[in-house]
């Protein structure tokens, strides 16, 4: 008898074909494994007993950095072979899953440090365990003549670790040594001399560019105050943190929960940020909160650097000029980073698709994600059906990522950003050109914001119009809610809490404050009352304009007392006249827009360096003490917030202590979500409840409002998967095409 198995998932570059080989052998199994574009194909002349036994192994055994999505078996003609080889790979029709960049692993490890090793300090060593991916890959099926180490020909010594089936680099595509792989070089110097002297000028205080897995760092000692702020100045960049590079957890062991050793040593590496236990670095690293982004040295060249610093601690942030994607090459990077430094450890592996550092925070003992991009893209996530149809989701204006369906997946892309410059841009469509390419993708559906001036609705509806796709516009926060219900499973019979800093609304108006919920359809049902943001989306950057623009709007009698803090009095007749006419002054419901004002009043922020800026301040602010809410109303479909701001920036006035302003506000906003949500199950019996929304990146105001719904009786569910902010809107976007065709 002959089968053949069709296994689905991450199978691919990640030492699955090795591990069929091996497996088969043991069992004295005859046949073949191959690599194809729809996953891999297991050929096996046995009979059924064998086949059991092979199969209950094959999902219980698979290589730790695999995922098995589904396994399919066919009984077939027996060709007649005589062993079991691996054969070569070939193109067929379907979806192979791409892995993602993997951490170096243990072995390697200890085979980078081990004198007596031919790969000893050799800082691109990587095995079928660990090493690049996702960042080498140009096309499927994974081969090493489809990556950028086609160029590097094996020497015999790595030919025979590839082809020995009882070798950890058995068919491992990266593989290589000194005489045959990459190396690195800084000026001049090249190899350990280039690293070492790299490692000398961080110590020196010197910032340093280095080129890493998906892109450029900029580098410097994380231990110098000085070196921080000149880095600041170059960057523009005075107040949003800094991630912090160090060996391995030892570093910290002891400054930060113990509890999240294993995430921070895992094989995706992401940057999390910790509370910690006691001052260690200086107070520029992270001058909000005092909160820091830790992550371990994920490629063998960050641990050499390691082994010949002095410090245990390194900046390690995205080597860009503001708001422009990371680095990849060695020419654009000493053209790009020269006003910040006169330093560059390149080396010669190229980078096909560049990929940011991806970071978390901890939300309730569990890991929760602010950026999701190395080691976890592109993220296949598993639809509630197989469509026929493929779905472009192009994604928002800001921390943009694309989204693509192809069978029964959503493929979400690396973090792209904000899609305010020309090179942004390029990076948007360069990564939506390599993706459908990569995973063979023709789309027939594409999805957009209602935003007619993002660059993702203009280039969505582009795509639309050159394939005769379907096309679709779906507002952002019911992008936002889709989103998380694809990724909880609660499809229906659901509340949406989406609260962020803005979207363009069906009625015309900026949205930012909706409760939505979904039974069949997706219903508005509540969203805070409308007022003008004055000078559009300067108030974003500019949150007094927003605290201002509420303050006069309201009629109240501290306005020149806020315009006075701000010292901006000379302002406020342009103002009252701009809204009076409604000149640049649209209508908002946002919710992000309000904790910015609340923000911007309580810590004397005039203008946001960053989106979220004074929200991230304000959250900082909260302290401890009696839990009691600011007043307001709910009448209708409306959440007034009129005297909530009133008798905040009373309370300021009055002198009432900060940290128990931040307090009251955040536990008045729970309050009004419990509210909300308990009249949506009066009226129609709904018990679920989502978070989605930037708003929702403030793990206070989760907590809170999770606690309160929880001790009333209801579900709720957060992201886990995807971020709460503008990332998740592709994703959003993308199931709601797959639904449309569904119920086409």
């Amino acid at each position: 008898m002959a089968y053949k198995i069709y296994v689905d998932g991450i199978v691919q570059g990640v030492g699955f074909r090795p591990f069929v080989y091996n497996l088969a052998t043991s069992l004295g199994l005859n046949g073949y494994v191959q690599n194809r574009s729809s996953g891999v194909v297991i050929y096996l002349e046995c009979d059924r007993k064998w086949l059991e036994i092979f199969l209950s192994d094959l999902k219980n055994k698979a290589p730790k950095n695999s995922k098995v999505m589904s396994i399919s078996v066919q009984e077939t003609e027996d060709i007649g072979v005589n062993c079991f080889e691996i054969v070569h790979s070939e193109k067929d029709v379907g979806i192979t899953l791409i892995p993602s960049d993997i951490a170096m692993c243990k072995d390697c490890g200890r085979e980078l440090f081990d004198p007596s090793d031919r790969r000893y300090l050799y800082p691109f060593i990587n095995c079928t365990n660990c090493g690049p991916r996702y960042s080498i890959i140009k096309r499927i099926p994974y081969d090493r003549i489809n990556t950028t180490m086609s160029t590097f020909i094996m020497c015999n010594s790595c030919k025979e670790e590839y082809n020995d089936q009882n070798n950890r680099r058995f068919h491992a595509q990266p593989n290589c040594c000194p005489a045959c792989g990459p190396n690195v070089w800084l000026g001049e110097m090249k190899g350990l001399d280039a690293i070492r002297k790299a490692a000398f000028l961080i110590d020196s205080g010197e910032i340093l560019a280095i080129k890493g897995l998906g892109g450029y760092h900029l580098v410097c000692d994380a231990t110098n105050e000085a070196t921080i702020i000149k880095l600041r100045k170059c960057k523009n960049r005075y107040f949003k943190p800094f991630a912090v590079m160090v060996e391995d957890f030892e570093s910290i062991r002891g400054y930060v929960d113990e509890a999240f050793e294993r995430d921070f040593d895992s094989i995706e590496a992401p940057i999390i940020i910790f509370d910690l236990k006691q001052k260690i670095l200086p107070d520029v690293i992270s001058p909000i909160n005092g909160r820091v982004g830790f992550m371990k040295a994920y490629t063998p060249l960050h641990r050499i650097l390691f082994y010949y610093l002095n410090t245990k601690f390194i900046v390690a942030t995205s080597a860009n000029k503001k708001d422009e994607p990371i680095v990849i090459d060695e020419i654009t990077a000493e053209k790009k980073l020269a006003s910040f430094t006169n330093f560059f450890l390149h080396h010669n592996r190229p980078i096909h698709n560049r990929v940011d550092d991806s970071v978390f925070t901890i939300l309730e003992k569990k890991l929760y994600p602010i950026r999701v991009s190395r080691g976890f893209a592109p993220l296949p996530m598993l639809l509630p059906f197989e469509c026929n149809s493929s779905v472009f989701g192009s994604g928002a204006g800001l921390k943009n990522h694309i989204s693509l369906t192809k069978g029964k997946y959503v493929i979400h892309s690396q973090f792209i950003g904000d899609l305010d410059n020309t090179e942004s841009v390029d990076f948007y469509v360069e990564t939506y050109k390599k993706l459908v390419d990569l995973y063979s993708i023709e789309v027939n559906v594409v999805v957009t914001d209602l935003h007619p001036d993002y660059y993702s609705s203009i280039f969505g509806e582009g795509v639309a119009q050159e394939k005769g796709a379907y096309f679709y516009k779906l507002q952002h926060h019911k992008a936002h809610f889709y989103s998380i219900m694809l990724e909880s499973g609660r499809l229906d019979n659901t509340i949406g809490v989406i609260f962020d800093g803005l979207g363009v609304g069906e009625d015309g108006s900026i949205w930012g404050g909706e409760i939505f919920y979904m039974k069949g359809d997706i219903v508005r049902r509540f969203h805070l009352a409308y007022f003008r943001q004055i000078g559009g989306d300067m108030a974003a950057k500019e949150p007094y304009r927003m605290l201002l623009g509420y303050l006069i709007q309201l009629n109240s009698k501290f306005i020149y007392k806020v315009a006075e803090l701000f010292n901006v009095e000379h302002e406020l007749n342009l103002m009252e006249k701009m809204l009076k006419l409604g000149i640049n002054s649209p209508y908002t419901s946002s919710m992000g827009r309000f904790f910015e004002a609340v923000g911007a009043l309580l810590a004397g922020l005039k203008n946001n360096e960053f989106e979220g800026h004074a929200a991230i301040v304000l959250e900082s602010m909260v302290g401890s003490g009696n839990l009691k809410t600011y007043n307001y109303s709910i009448n209708d479909n409306i959440i007034d917030i009129s005297q909530i701001l009133e008798e905040i920036v009373a309370d300021f006035f009055a002198g009432l202590d900060k940290s128990e302003i931040a307090l009251r506000f955040h536990y008045t906003i729970s309050k009004i979500i419990l509210d909300c949500c308990s009249i949506i199950r009066a009226e129609i019996g709904l018990n679920d409840v989502m978070f989605s929304g930037g708003v929702f990146q403030n793990l206070i105001l989760i907590s809170m409002s999770k606690e309160l719904l929880e001790n009333n009786h209801f579900n709720v569910y957060t992201h886990r998967l995807l971020p709460p902010n503008d990332a998740n809107i592709s994703v959003g976007q993308a199931f709601y095409g797959v639904m449309k065709m569904v119920n086409f």
